[in-house]
């Protein structure tokens, strides 16, 4: 009985012992490293992360003209959505704009001015829109004025690249739901 007490008793002082840094060193950090190295060459070697995206566009062919072929494309450059408060009268309630712009370039180039300049055409949208009623933009005479002066303010900013056009992808006015 006296010697399974004592195999007992070496049992749990084994259990007890704390890893030495010895161990530690030899069979974690070879794991660690491993693992980083991994990690490492997934990231640098994987095209899907390695690429910068230049955002989202789609290139289409012009038309050809009275028979003639043409070269000349058009590059549909697609602005992430933006969202902005608009004017209202006191007692009316809460509404904001939530737009999707679709600009029309002439190069794929334009594509990365545009991705670089983005921030500044998102400030220059929500700054322009913030001052508009409700009443401004709905409508199609509204929206088309809404379309010239985007048109306007935002070859201003991208200048010298020229954008021939403004398409809207999403156009809403909504209200403020309390209840999110």
């Amino acid at each position: 009985m006296q010697e399974t007490e004592d195999l007992d008793r070496d049992v749990q002082d084994e259990e007890t012992k704390p890893l030495s840094r010895k161990k530690l060193l030899v069979f974690v950090l070879p794991a660690v490293i491993v693992i980083g190295l991994s990690a490492g060459i997934f990231f640098v070697f994987n095209s899907n992360y390695n690429a910068r995206n230049v955002g989202s566009y789609s290139v289409v062919k012009k038309a050809a003209n009275a028979g003639r072929p043409s070269d000349q494309i058009i590059v549909f450059y697609d602005l992430p959505e933006i969202t902005s408060n608009l004017k209202i009268a006191e007692g009316e309630e809460n509404r904001f704009l939530r737009i999707r712009l679709n600009l029309e370039l002439s190069n794929t180039e334009d594509a990365k001015t545009i991705e670089a300049l983005t921030p500044k055409i998102t400030d220059a949208v929500i700054s322009h829109t913030i001052e508009l009623t409700p009443a401004e933009v709905s409508g199609s005479e509204g929206l088309y004025w809404l379309r010239k002066e985007l048109l306007y303010r935002i070859n201003l900013i991208t200048d010298p690249v020229k954008i021939s056009g403004l398409n809207f992808r999403v156009f809403e006015i909504d209200t403020a739901d309390k209840d999110k």
